[in-house]
């Protein structure tokens, strides 16, 4: 009969293979949270400029939005611990979002 703590032990285990001493290094929650306000920010700018038909320059500005998206995307996956995909932006975009959303982020 297994205990109640067989499968705590097998999860810790898990999360500090070969036995190390020192636990996995987890981000800093304060800028996990800072980095997901951003990306809220940003994406709403970016339906704003996608829905604002008579705003001059909306292309340039909307490029720019997309652009500050992106290295969000970045700064998110590396507080994540995710590998950047060497892809075509588009591509890494939507790589990293399905990889983060898989992981509890929301923004």
């Amino acid at each position: 009969m297994e205990s109640p703590f067989h499968d705590l032990g097998r999860a810790l285990r898990r999360r500090w293979p070969g036995n190390r001493a020192t636990p996995c290094a987890v981000a800093d929650p304060f800028a996990t949270l800072t980095v997901q306000l951003r990306l809220t920010r940003v994406v709403g700018e970016i339906r704003r400029l996608e829905c604002d038909q008579g705003r001059w320059a909306r292309a340039h500005h909307l490029a720019a939005a997309t652009r500050a998206y992106d290295d969000l995307l970045l700064d998110a996956a590396r507080l994540a611990g995710l590998p950047v995909p060497d892809a075509q932006p588009a591509i890494r975009r939507v790589m990293i979002e399905s990889a983060l959303r898989h992981d509890g982020w929301s923004w």
